[in-house]
């Protein structure tokens, strides 16, 4: 393995390959290539326990994901979308917190306050998650709505601060219920919210131009009387 080593080192070319500028690709050069055609069906099967792994990562929450992807599973039979469609936006929400990895404990399990470099810390995980699933072919849509999460119409929302014209519908959708989802959910600085407490935010989110109003009329009239 030295003799090996001593070898490929004994080339300029590997060593300006480690330098920052270069590694990605010279990574790419080298990466075996692969691929596997299977349904979204099957491939929810493993972003299901992906988003375990990422609600894992704190305390608070151990169940944000899981019932997420209910509530959206739930809103896309709701709104009639087909099977492909709806398994494309459970994924989206399975993996919508993924960049969450990236984030330290200390800062997501706060019980106060977060300074302004904390917040941009915590920002910062929606343009992770848009990276990583940026890079599988056929997630372009899955990508899409799940980094778009943070995304506000008014164009306060980030990382990108993207404006009513750039959000389709399936992304306003996933903002709106990760929203309720996260308003309704014990965290460190507050307790779980009813669902009325919880919409009387929303509603004020739609008045400010924040979120979209037609679909959280929708999730007030279904989850006014379904606990999920």
């Amino acid at each position: 393995m030295v003799e090996a080593f001593l070898r490929v080192a004994s080339h300029t070319s590997f060593w300006i390959d480690l330098k920052d500028n270069f590694i990605a690709v010279a990574l790419q050069k080298v990466q075996p290539k692969y691929s596997v055609d299977i349904s979204f069906e099957q491939i929810r099967s493993i972003t299901q326990v992906l988003s375990r792994i990422i609600d894992s990562k704190s305390q608070y929450t151990q169940q944000h994901s899981k019932e997420l992807s209910e509530k959206v599973d739930v809103m896309a039979r709701f709104y009639d979308y087909s099977d492909e469609e709806r398994f494309k936006l459970i994924i989206a929400a399975d993996l919508h917190d993924l960049g969450k990895l990236a984030v330290p404990n200390d800062i997501l399990d706060s019980t106060g306050s977060l300074s302004e470099e904390e917040f941009s810390v915590i920002k910062e995980h929606t343009y992770y998650t848009r990276i990583a699933l940026e890079q599988i072919t056929g997630f372009e849509d899955i990508a899409e709505w799940a980094a778009n999460h943070h995304e506000k119409l008014n164009g306060l929302g980030y990382p990108f601060g993207k404006s009513h014209k750039q959000l389709d519908f399936n992304s306003r959708l996933m903002g709106c219920l990760d929203i309720y989802q996260a308003l309704t959910e014990e965290r460190p600085y507050r307790r779980s919210l009813s669902h009325t407490e919880a919409m009387d935010i929303l509603n004020d989110m739609c008045k400010n131009g924040f979120v979209d109003s037609n679909i959280c009329k929708d999730i007030d009239v279904f989850f006014s009387n379904v606990h999920i």
